[in-house]
């Protein structure tokens, strides 16, 4: 299975694309990773990354360079019971012989406020998928879990987070609190039932960018950001990202009208954007509420 990867921390471009083998990458962790002290600084400079996908072409981190999806992350965020949520994962891979893995993030080893024992569920797919499927093969993979008696919903899943095609997801930190399937060979993959359908969606352009759009939506503001970005030849390093994240919002304010905050900040995901901001909801939630009220 393909994945891009970010070796240090989350900024700029991906570092490299290799094929990802979670248990042997797990064999050479620590048994226990030394304490974290900052997990701000962690998370940005020294935690490693994956994006379970093919790329286009070079390494560029953005959604428009994903080729398709490999499999899908969920991030849980609120586990009351790890022991509980352990006993799910166990049933799950003895009755349904599904290959998946589950470890703990960063934020489950240092107190943080909206996280409990914060985990991750990996499961890589049997074919990969569209990246504009992504979002319908994370609702029926959490159906699919449901009926088996594994709902993650109650466990505080992020499936804003799993359904944001390029969103980095963290790699286990070390061997304790990890756990892979001991029986893969009689594990079968995920395939996902649902066919990918064209969108009929189109758009005309003017000087500024897109015009005549269709409604606000997720993927409308995601098809605008990006060809914004590529037009434009606009770059989210230090010291050019407020400019030119100001300039994508004139050319929003002009191409839509009404626009969902909370739709705007997954579009920015979707495009790969807030993934190279600091702190990317303050960000652009502040200046969805400073330059489109």
């Amino acid at each position: 299975m393909i994945s891009a990867f970010k070796k240090s921390g989350v900024e700029n471009d991906y570092d490299v694309v290799d094929e990802l083998d979670v248990i042997t990458y797990v064999e050479s962790l620590p048994a226990v990773h030394e304490p974290i002290e900052d997990l701000w600084e962690f998370k940005h400079y020294s935690a490693q990354y994956f994006t379970p996908s093919e790329l286009k072409s070079g390494l560029a981190r953005q959604a428009t360079n994903i080729k398709n999806i490999q499999g899908i992350t969920f991030d849980l965020d609120m586990v009351d019971d790890w022991h509980e949520l352990m006993m799910k994962f166990y049933e799950l891979i003895i009755n349904f012989h599904l290959e998946c893995y589950l470890w703990k993030s960063p934020s489950a080893y240092v107190q943080t406020e909206g996280h409990k024992n914060g985990s991750r569920i990996f499961v890589p797919l049997a074919e990969p998928i569209h990246p504009k499927l992504l979002s319908q093969a994370v609702d029926e993979l959490v159906i699919a879990f449901a009926k088996s008696g594994f709902n993650l919903l109650d466990y505080g899943a992020d499936l804003k987070a799993s359904k944001t095609v390029g969103r980095l997801m963290g790699l286990p930190i070390q061997q304790r609190d990890t756990i892979v399937p001991w029986n893969l060979d009689e594990c079968k993959r995920y395939r996902v039932r649902a066919k990918y359908q064209p969108s009929q969606f189109k758009s005309t352009f003017d000087h500024e960018g897109f015009m005549g759009l269709n409604e606000p939506t997720v993927e409308n503001l995601t098809s605008f950001i990006s060809g914004y970005v590529d037009k434009h030849h606009l770059g989210f390093n230090k010291g050019e990202r407020d400019n030119n994240l100001t300039k994508i919002y004139g050319g929003l304010a002009k191409a839509f009208s009404n626009i969902n905050p909370d739709d705007l900040l997954s579009a920015f995901f979707e495009a790969g954007i807030a993934q190279t901001l600091d702190r990317p909801e303050k960000d652009i939630n502040n200046k969805s509420k400073r330059l489109l009220s």
